[in-house]
């Protein structure tokens, strides 16, 4: 059945199990193999428009928080089915988001009297504990929680009035649409990423703060150029990233500059990618120790990520056998929580070793990192450069159309 699909006889047998979801693209596809006449199409759209809905009201209901027949005048009954659409889209299976929580408890926060509203600080403690997870979670796994929290600042932040506590509502509005823009590519569409990236950059322009402003664009551009956004929207979005900068150094411009030294080498430039990479190497010796030192959160570009960003460009460039030793060295030194980037390290080192005439070992482990995840823009970037670099007799083995079927669209 997995070879008359576009997915792997492993992803087949796990969504059989009920270990991994099934994506909505791949149920059409299901539906004719099974010769389920419709039935799996049918099942799987009651599924996304009911089930959450209806466990969630279950659940409320249960805990005497949700009336049979709530007031449309009541402003809490009306946040609450608010949320409970928001699931409804996620579809079956979706957490619970956070502020969810928070609705359940408000009849609490009416009886001790403590304030509805978060200040400032219980703002940007938020938006720190979600950078600690964005390189860590699974993608895709926040979205619901990022959304409902950012509903809520965007209220808050219309009843803001002093100018210090607005921009630093604006900074963490800028972050958390960030980070929900990070997590949307494999739930959502490149639109919805594009809008959430305008969100933040809006956002943290008008905060004030101009290192804010620069990683977004800097993050912005590079999920423009692993999502291949057309036109020269990523180059333009770097562009403005370093200009910004103004060449000060500062984690924004040091991503800029990462991702700048890659473009360059895909359209040639050698000279321009080895010295965006110099560059690169000159603001990355000057930022905070905080920034280097930090290996788990967003905020944080440890040695490791330089050396597989320069390994990245040096591949591109055709130079494989200086960054096959980056690479061993890099992913010695990423923890084992950011499984993800372990990930894309273990392809990029597949890339190397098909650079080197070692196709066999490297199609073969490219095929087990692979299917170890979902298959992230990143990861897509990197798989479909291993590919290219297949000699021509070597694109009909079995391990490279086992690669090529678990990058497709329908199975990330």
């Amino acid at each position: 059945m997995a070879a008359t699909l576009p997915v792997s006889w492993g992803h087949l047998a796990r969504r059989e199990r009920g270990e991994q979801p099934v994506p909505p693209d791949l149920v059409p596809l299901l539906d004719a193999a099974y010769q389920a006449d419709g039935a799996l199409i049918q099942l799987s759209e009651l599924l996304a428009r009911d089930q959450a809905r209806t466990d969630l009201e279950s659940l409320l209901r249960q805990m005497g928080t949700y009336p049979a027949n709530p007031p449309s005048s009541d402003e809490d009954d009306m946040e609450r089915r608010s949320l409970l659409r928001l699931l409804s889209v996620l579809g079956p299976g979706a957490a619970i988001p956070a502020s969810t929580i928070d609705a359940l408890h408000v009849g609490l926060r009416q009886v001790t009297g403590e304030p509805a509203d978060r200040d400032a600080d219980d703002w940007e403690q938020i938006a720190w504990d979600y950078a600690q997870g964005v390189w860590t979670d699974l993608s895709g796994s926040r979205s619901a929680d990022l959304a409902a929290d950012i509903q809520d600042l965007n209220r808050h932040l219309a009843r803001t009035k002093d100018p210090a506590e607005r921009a630093a509502l604006l900074r963490v509005y800028a972050q958390l649409s960030a980070f929900l823009a990070i997590d949307l590519p494999l739930i959502a569409g490149p639109r919805a990423c594009w809008r959430a990236w305008s969100a933040a950059r809006a956002a943290a322009d008008a905060s004030g703060d101009r290192d804010l402003a620069v990683w977004v664009r800097a993050e912005e551009g590079t999920e423009s150029y692993y999502m291949k956004r057309l036109g020269p929207a990523a180059n333009n979005l770097l562009t403005e990233a370093v200009d910004l900068a103004g060449g000060h150094p500062s984690l924004g411009l040091a991503q800029a500059l990462k991702i700048r030294a890659r473009i360059f080498a895909e359209q040639g430039r050698a000279d321009e990618a080895r010295a965006a990479l110099h560059d690169l190497q000159d603001i990355y010796a000057a930022l905070p120790s905080e920034v280097i030192n930090e290996r788990i959160s967003v905020w944080g570009m440890p040695p490791a990520d330089v050396r597989s960003a320069e390994a990245w460009t040096l591949a591109k460039l055709g130079d494989s056998k200086p960054a096959l030793p980056l690479l061993d060295q890099a992913i010695a030194e990423v923890p084992q929580e950011k499984a993800g980037g372990r990930a894309n390290i273990g392809l990029l080192q597949a890339w190397c070793l098909v650079q080197e005439h070692e196709v066999t070992e490297g199609l073969d482990y490219a095929v087990r990192v692979t299917q170890a995840l979902p298959v992230t823009p990143p990861r897509r970037r990197i798989v479909g450069e291993i590919l290219s670099a297949l000699p021509e007799q070597a694109r009909g083995l079995p391990a490279a159309r086992e690669l090529r079927a678990l990058a497709s669209p329908a199975v990330a």
